[in-house]
């Protein structure tokens, strides 16, 4: 736990974009309110956001899932239509995307909860501005960093430059979350695949890993629904618990 606050504060962080980061940062938030946790979450920044519809979007549900619903503004900071590179999103807008604010803003936030989770939006090198990324976000905040990471080919290589990325900023990775975001087959040779990055994973990341947790088809059918079932599965409560008993 950083020394800023006695409030435990996490990043979450992923290997790529669409790899789980919002399903596992919601199953977090219900585990440990269930677990009798005040949870608090931001999600500074987000592309591909409807405005007609912020409800469907990634903050949205978040948002929906913390009691009593903060306000939108305050999980997301920057709420960009376009789905591409947030610096891109900014250009095209005109906005400036200022690190040192979403600082501030976490902050405030941090001390209203006992938990808080930040997520990130694609992984560790997104540029964020000009002169910064998503590392340089989470620096700047102080934090430890779950990585979530599929366990599909090529996802060895993908993680252990990801821990190799944190660790070069002096972030420490206090846990590794393997997720299957896309439904899977019982093809001999994509077993063979998962089955081989799994073990590699937890081989050679030095971090402890939580998983696999297989793709859920009630979390796209019915996000509430199927982020409770997500939230009581035994990876997400040891995970739950391995952040409270450690205090990373």
């Amino acid at each position: 736990m950083s020394a800023q606050s006695d409030h435990l504060a996490i990043f979450m962080t992923a290997t790529d974009t669409g790899v789980g980061k919002t399903t596992i940062t919601a199953a977090l938030v219900l585990a440990l309110q269930k677990k009798g946790h005040r949870v608090g979450v931001m999600k500074p920044v987000e592309t591909g956001l409807d405005p007609q519809q912020p409800e469907t979007s990634d903050t949205g549900r978040l948002q929906s899932l913390l009691s009593p619903p903060p306000a939108f503004a305050s999980i997301c900071l920057y709420g960009f239509p376009q789905p591409i590179a947030p610096l891109d999103c900014a250009r095209a807008t005109g906005t400036t995307i200022d690190v040192a604010g979403i600082a501030t803003a976490f902050h405030v936030v941090r001390q209203q909860h006992s938990v808080c989770f930040v997520e990130g939006a694609g992984g560790v090198f997104t540029p964020l501005s000009p002169t910064h990324t998503i590392r340089d976000l989470i620096v700047s905040l102080n934090l430890p960093a779950i990585v979530v990471s599929r366990t599909s080919l090529g996802s060895v290589n993908h993680l252990l430059l990801t821990l190799e990325a944190l660790h070069g900023a002096g972030i420490k990775p206090c846990g590794i979350v393997l997720n299957d975001p896309l439904p899977s087959t019982q093809n001999e040779c994509f077993i063979q695949q998962r089955t081989s990055t799994i073990n590699l994973i937890q081989e050679w990341s030095r971090v402890p890993v939580f998983g696999p947790l297989e793709y859920q088809e009630a979390v796209q059918t019915d996000w509430r629904s199927g982020m409770e079932n997500l939230a009581n599965h035994p990876e997400i409560q040891r995970l739950a618990n391995h952040l409270i008993e450690n205090e990373p």
